[in-house]
Order: C-alpha cells, then sequence, then structure tokens
C-alpha cells in the first residue's frame, strides 16, 4: 500500500520538475502544451502522464550552439557564485535550458538586515551574470537587458529606489518619493539619473572584481551546467558544495 505522504511528495516533486521545466511560458503556451498530451494519451486510450507533458516540453526547446550554452553557463554561474560568495541566501536552481535563457533562482534570508550594503550586495548579484561574461568571455551579449524583468532592467529599478524610496541618497536621504514611471524619471531627471548610473557602475566594478577572483568556482559551475542543463535539489547542493570549496571572499559590502 501506497504511504499517502510519500504519494504527496512524489506529486509535488513531479509539479515541481514540471514547473522548472516551463518557466518562462506564457499561459497560452501552456494551454497548447496540455492539449498536445491529451490528445497523445487520448490516441493511446490511456490517461495524461507526466512524461507526456515533459516529453513536449522537451521537444520544445530550441537547439542552442555550444558556443551559446558556453556563454549562458558563464552568465548564470555568475550569479550563483556571487550568492555564495556574498551570503545572501541560497541558490534553489540553475538552468541553461530555459525556453528563453538561462535562469538562477535564489531565497534571499528574510531577517537580513536591510541595509544599504544589503542592497549594494542585491546589485552585484543581480549584475555578476554580466561580469562574468565580461571576465570571462571578453564579450558581453544583450542577456543581461531588454526588458523591465531582465537583470539590467531590475537592478536599475532597485538603484532607483535607493535614491528616491529606500533613504540612501547622499543629496536629501529622507525625502520619500515614490517611482511609478521609471523611464520617465530617469529620461527628465539627468542629475537622479547620473546619481543611479553611478551606483550601478560601481555595483558592476564590484561584480567584475568577484568575478575575477573566484573564475575557478564559475568555471566549475559552468561545466556542470553544459553537462546537465539544469542543476537542482541533492545535485544542486552537492555541486555547489564544491564550487563553494573553491570561492574567495570579498571584501565587505558597506
Amino acid at each position: 500500500m501506497i504511504n499517502q505522504n510519500d504519494a504527496d511528495e512524489a506529486t509535488s516533486d513531479v509539479l515541481h520538475r514540471l514547473a522548472l521545466k516551463a518557466r518562462g511560458m506564457t499561459g497560452a503556451d501552456i494551454e497548447r502544451l496540455v492539449r498536445e498530451a491529451r490528445q497523445k494519451a487520448r490516441r493511446s486510450k490511456r490517461p495524461i502522464a507526466f512524461a507526456d507533458i515533459y516529453d513536449i516540453l522537451a521537444s520544445d526547446r530550441p537547439e542552442r550552439p555550444q558556443s551559446l550554452r558556453w556563454r549562458m553557463a558563464i552568465h548564470e554561474a555568475g550569479h550563483a557564485v556571487a550568492r555564495l560568495v556574498l551570503d545572501l541566501g541560497r541558490v534553489t536552481a540553475i538552468s541553461i535550458d530555459g525556453p528563453t535563457g538561462g535562469y538562477t533562482e535564489g531565497e534571499t534570508p528574510i531577517m537580513e538586515a536591510e541595509t544599504e550594503g544589503f542592497f549594494v550586495g542585491l546589485l552585484v548579484i543581480r549584475l555578476a551574470g554580466r561580469a562574468a561574461e565580461e571576465e570571462m568571455l571578453g564579450s558581453v551579449s544583450a542577456g543581461a537587458g531588454g526588458s523591465p524583468d531582465s537583470d539590467l532592467g531590475q537592478a536599475t529599478e532597485l538603484a532607483v529606489a535607493m535614491e528616491t524610496a529606500l533613504g540612501f541618497a547622499e543629496a536629501s536621504p529622507l525625502l520619500f518619493r515614490p517611482v511609478e514611471d521609471r523611464s520617465s524619471l530617469l529620461a527628465y531627471n539627468p542629475v537622479l539619473a547620473e546619481r543611479v548610473s553611478a551606483r550601478l557602475e560601481d555595483a558592476y566594478g564590484r561584480a567584475r572584481e568577484l568575478i575575477r577572483r573566484n573564475s575557478d568556482a564559475i568555471r566549475l559551475l559552468a561545466e556542470a551546467l553544459m553537462e546537465h542543463d539544469m542543476l537542482e535539489g541533492l545535485h544542486l547542493v552537492a555541486v555547489l558544495r564544491e564550487v563553494r570549496r573553491r570561492t574567495m571572499n570579498v571584501e565587505p559590502l558597506t
């Protein structure tokens, strides 16, 4: 007899694997995928199964050249190693197998004191993927930008908040200025744009230094991503244990 707790855990694991595989897909994409899986099961005169959905997800993945996969692996390894070195939460999944590119998922500690140094650390982590490309490949791709949800988009949003709403501005730090339209604000306020850019440049410089000091760890993690496409669960824990042995600390962020 199957233990109910074991069954629930197995179902949760299956759903988690499907969610990771489908990361970045739209609602319409998911609807199409489920229809195809149901049709496949109906033709075989059986109930729909996990494998039906998973196989379609896998077949939908674009074929990427090895050079692009290596760049994606270096980029995502940069994000992950920066989080390890700065000790800002834990990495929960890393992939170069997403439909729109790679991704690194992490959990930031909720009890962390939200000092300026804490937010600078988050900026460094967000910019570490691009920094890893520049330091280790000699060039950068547009993969760090392109949308408000991109690395550059989120880093800029955080830097704006530090200057306008979080109380870390050098000038008028007590003045709370909520931002609804970041693009317009930066376009029509060159002084603010200069301060935000300076924050980003400083964080990027810190990210590049972190990458230089931890290139061996990044290369090890990138090689594991090239071999497995996605790292999660116990496998990820084992890989990161070895990666951590090769990391070097950086100066504390203040």
